[in-house]
């Protein structure tokens, strides 16, 4: 029984890696906005501002326009399920800059809702250590 739960595990672990970014079902563009940034800082607590912005995420071409319109480059992105997990499926792109954005959707079924939500995390060298930016993403139409 061990070594058939192994085996399942290591199945689904592989399939999951190999399948298409579930986003992908909605178009290979996506808006993403987020209307706050919270920044922790080297010597002080983390504090959340009011500020909003776009991101673009462009599949096809492997890239991200970020909030002050400059373009960076994919490093990686791949889905990731785990078993037993209440959120079905959730994508991480990786960029060159080492920024990380996390996203799930938001209606796993697509019946309800194309918006996959998450945030993208930030690190920063100086006083201001971590950036996150909680966001909302749309496929563009």
């Amino acid at each position: 029984m061990k070594h058939r739960l192994m085996s399942a595990l290591v199945f689904t672990a592989s399939t999951a890696w190999a399948a298409d970014n579930p986003m992908w079902r909605g178009g290979f563009t996506w808006s993403c906005t987020f209307s706050s940034v919270i920044r922790c800082e080297r010597a002080t607590d983390c504090a959340s501002s009011g500020e909003g912005g776009k991101i673009q995420i462009a599949y096809r071409e492997n890239q991200l326009v970020d909030p002050e319109g400059k373009t960076q480059s994919i490093k990686r992105h791949y889905v990731q399920i785990v078993a037993g997990s209440p959120i079905g499926s959730e994508v991480k792109i990786e960029l060159d800059t080492n920024e990380v954005i996390w996203l799930s959707p938001a209606d796993a079924a697509g019946t309800f809702s194309d918006n996959w939500i998450g945030a993208m995390l930030s690190p920063k060298a100086g006083v201001i250590v971590q950036e996150l930016r909680p966001l909302i993403c749309q496929p563009v139409r």
